[in-house]
């Protein structure tokens, strides 16, 4: 499909504004240190059916639904929207992600790279067409030219579950649909205005449902997202069922030693990643896996002293019994006694066990 370049053009300055959220320090912007950036540091894959790591992730704005599909980035109310956003950076590296598109005009689904200097690579889904998906990168959030998109074809994107990857390193940037692959761009090419536009900084993971398609947005905005939202067709649900991500740098953090954005002036700071310990950490055992780690001799050990306590608690089982009796042997002849009956009456065997047992008590005469 193809747009006007006005169209276009409104569109990058649309989903710069609406999806993105500013770095706290944007390292060409201020003449101090801002922060060194956390990095990765390793490659993982998450899997979206259930709970995500905190420590890893943030949702900045919405929440997300857990299915046996995957997480839904949803839509449910008028003007909502939905950002999930990666604590951690990579330096270069791959992202890969399987997902299903929101579907409505006006709607858009997408999934990023971002630097805190706001380079970016990107796919993004366009709601009212379930067929193509576009390509798109910016340098230091430029958006001075409206020619650096791409759009592919890829069927039933709302419904089938495709793998959308990113490929990126300091020479080029590929992005690949189901292990094809269709574009690429190089660092040094008048399209990245011989790399002075080329994504190269440190990139945190994005990935968003968001409207494009309200009032209060510019006719060449709601243009591209196809329309106005109609409201009534809530809820607007992106799932995403898995996403991998490698860091092709390994370190502690990512630095900036400058304000000109270049992957020159990023220092990586040596040590161990935060993202790479939580990833690794090994989760909590059960009952059954401790078992399973102690060894042979602490088996038989565990046997034995059970064994033995269980020794001990019929031993003293079998004693309560036994007093239990001979309290009830007792009550009996007092019972029998307070009848009238005569103390003679009470058996040999009786008699000993009243006098033994009741004697320390001193609560009863000594039967003579």
């Amino acid at each position: 499909m193809s747009f006007s370049i006005n169209t276009f053009f409104f569109s990058l300055i649309a989903f710069l504004a609406l999806r993105a959220v500013a770095a706290d320090c944007n390292p060409l912007n201020t003449t101090t240190t801002c922060s060194p950036d956390a990095a990765l540091s390793t490659e993982h894959t998450w899997l979206f059916n259930e709970t995500l790591d905190s420590t890893l992730w943030d949702m900045a704005t919405g929440e997300l639904n857990y299915t046996d599909k995957g997480a839904e980035f949803a839509i449910r109310s008028e003007n909502a929207s939905t950002l999930l956003q990666s604590n951690f950076y990579i330096f270069f590296g791959v992202m890969e992600v399987h997902a299903t598109m929101a579907v409505g005009r006006g709607i858009i689904s997408s999934v990023i790279l971002q630097s805190d200097d706001l380079d970016e690579i990107d796919w993004e889904w366009l709601g009212y067409n379930t067929s193509f998906v576009q390509s798109d990168f910016f340098g230091k959030g430029n958006t001075t030219t409206s020619n650096r998109g791409g759009t592919h074809l890829v069927s039933d994107a709302d419904t089938v579950f495709h793998n959308y990857t990113i490929y990126w390193d300091k020479d080029r940037i590929e992005w690949w649909i189901d292990s094809d692959l269709r574009r690429t761009v190089n660092y040094s090419e008048p399209l990245t205005v011989y790399g002075k536009n080329y994504p190269q900084t440190p990139c945190r993971v994005k990935i968003s449902n968001w409207p494009v398609g309200i009032a209060s947005e510019s006719l060449g905005n709601i243009e591209w997202g196809g329309g106005l939202v109609n409201w009534d067709d809530v809820p607007f649900i992106m799932t995403v069922q898995k996403l991998r991500v490698k860091d092709f740098h390994t370190g502690k953090e990512y630095k900036y030693t400058g304000t000109t954005g270049s992957y020159e002036s990023i220092d990586v700071i040596s040590g161990n990643s935060t993202a790479k310990k939580e990833i690794e950490k090994k989760p909590e055992e059960t009952l059954a896996e401790k078992w399973d780690d102690l060894g042979e001799g602490a088996h038989i050990g565990v046997y034995v002293g059970a064994a033995a306590a269980a020794a001990i608690a019929i031993a003293g089982f079998g004693w309560w019994c036994a007093r239990q009796r001979k309290a009830g042997r007792l009550q009996r002849a007092l019972n029998d006694s307070a009848a009238g009956q005569s103390g003679a009456e009470l058996t040999q065997m009786e008699k000993p066990e009243w006098r033994q047992s009741q004697w320390g008590q001193q609560s009863y005469q000594r039967v003579p």
